[in-house]
């Protein structure tokens, strides 16, 4: 599945840079995927019901997915033929890994034990800038109690923790070295 996806996020990405037109793909992709997200179970159902022919399935993605731009409804209605519909996420999911790192951009999710501040905020952007290189970061403040005090940042898969839960955990490490 994950080749799968991988494959098509490449293409409809490929396609988007060659015609320069990523911006839109992105938006629109973006939208597509929102809508799709709850009804994934129904779109499994759709491409494995073997009473659906390769023309039910086509004619189901244009109705569906008809306002979306040529390149989009292309890849959606070859989804459709291939018994792939249910991809949809998963091929979101890679075409925005792709576009971020075109635009060396991340998501970063900000656990603290409060909300932060707008300021706050904005030192911890500039922190993760600089260790990642990254020209822009899309942080999300996540409350979760369980840290005691300070934050932990996750950037991709990097993890950056410097809560009180993690150094009390470092703590206990050495004394149980020191044994």
């Amino acid at each position: 599945m994950a080749i799968i996806a991988k494959k098509y996020a490449k293409a409809l990405f490929d396609t988007a840079k060659d015609t320069n037109n990523l911006e839109m793909m992105y938006e629109e992709f973006s939208t597509i995927n929102t809508a799709v997200q709850p009804e994934t179970k129904k779109l499994q159902a759709l491409d494995a019901d073997p009473q659906k022919d390769v023309q039910q399935r086509r004619s189901f993605a244009k109705v569906v997915f008809g306002h979306a731009n040529q390149y989009l409804q292309n890849m959606l209605t070859i989804l459709a033929s291939n018994r792939h519909l249910s991809y949809i996420h998963e091929i979101y999911i890679e075409f925005e890994a792709l576009f971020n790192q075109h635009h060396n951009q991340e998501y970063a999710v900000v656990e603290s034990v409060y909300e932060l501040s707008d300021e706050d905020l904005e030192r911890i952007d500039t922190i993760i800038k600089s260790r990642t290189n990254y020209s822009k970061i899309m942080i999300t403040n996540k409350i979760n109690p369980e840290l005691i005090g300070g934050v932990r940042v996750k950037v991709g898969t990097k993890v950056m923790d410097a809560s009180i839960k993690n150094d009390l955990a470092q703590l206990e490490k050495q004394f149980i070295r020191v044994k």
